[in-house]
Formats: structure tokens, sequence, C-alpha cells
């Protein structure tokens, strides 16, 4: 296998990181900086043009990410039940961040993302090695 080959998960894992980490960065912008809003959500949520960037970064990364994993999946040597946990947590994860948004119970997003940060520290470095 060419050197070129081999090196392909880690700099794909690296690109969809740094994706990921813009797209965060940018949604960590004060609503004071961002500008109206665009789409409101709910009360004290909404959709601004910076917003949309943001969240445009964060899902083409996470995507790409996601499909990565996927693919690298049968090499990465996971037990069923490990990995039924892993995408148990990161479900999770996931559903809390969303019902944050549409609902009363705002600060449960950290515990989604906490939640879904740990699910990612585990499947990601297995997706970066050879």
């Amino acid at each position: 296998m060419s050197r070129d080959a081999a090196d392909a998960p880690r700099t794909q894992v690296a690109i969809t990181a740094l994706l990921i980490v813009a797209g965060v960065l940018i949604l960590f912008i004060p609503a004071g900086g961002e500008g109206r809003v665009l789409v409101p959500l709910s009360a004290g949520h909404g959709l601004s043009a910076v917003d949309a960037v943001g969240a445009a970064l964060l899902a083409v990364g996470a995507t790409w990410l996601e499909v990565l994993v996927v693919r690298r999946l049968p090499h990465l040597a996971l037990p069923p039940r490990a990995l039924f946990a892993l995408g148990l947590l990161a479900g999770l994860g996931v559903g809390l961040v969303i019902a944050s948004v549409f609902s009363g119970f705002f600060w449960w997003w950290g515990v989604g993302a906490a939640a879904l940060g740990i699910a990612v520290l585990i499947v990601v470095p297995l997706t970066a090695r050879r």
C-alpha cells in the first residue's frame, strides 16, 4: 500500500475536525454580533446568516466524518456491545442537543454535547489510525 493511501484516513479526519471546529467557533459568536434573526426556532433561539454558515460547516464536517467512521467500521475491531453503547450514547447526545433548542430545558445541550463528545473522542482516533 502506498504511503498516500495509508495517510488518507488521517488527513480526511483532520480536515473534518477543522470544519467542525470552524463551524462551532462561528456558532459561538455572541448574538449581538450575528445580525438579525432570519428563522425563529423558539423563544430565545433563532437562525441568523452567521449561524447558517456555522451550521453548514458543522454539517458538512460531521457528515463527512460519519461517512469515514462507517466506512472504517469493520476495521475498528470493536465488539458489538461497544458499538451499540457508542451509538446509543451518540444518539442520546444528538437528541438532547436538538431537544434543548426546541424546548424549555435549555441547559441540557451541555449534557447532550458531552455525551456526543465522549462517543466521538472514542471512535474518531480509531478511525484515523492506519
